[in-house]
């Protein structure tokens, strides 16, 4: 799982106009800077993570605000998820 290519996912699934996915921060905080993210867009994520790779994030999650770090903590998170699946 490329963080880079979840940018991309992110940005037009949220059609994010004015964002270059290519150009996006893939460390930089989710929410609250970065790309600026609130909770409905987290739930959008979710939803599209679930609907392309399979995998379920919860919002329950106690975990959520290491998960939702950043880009790559989240195609981190999704790859050792669909790894474990296998």
């Amino acid at each position: 799982m490329s963080a880079r290519d979840l940018a991309a996912l992110v940005v037009e699934g949220l059609h994010l106009e004015d964002v270059n996915p290519d150009e996006v921060d893939l460390l930089a905080p989710l929410f609250g800077g970065g790309l600026d993210l609130d909770s409905l867009d987290m739930l959008e994520i979710s939803l599209i993570i679930q609907q392309r790779y399979g995998v379920k994030l919860k919002a329950d999650d106690p975990d959520n605000e290491t998960i939702f770090a950043s880009l790559q903590s989240l195609a981190e998170h999704i790859g050792k998820t669909l790894a474990a699946q296998r």
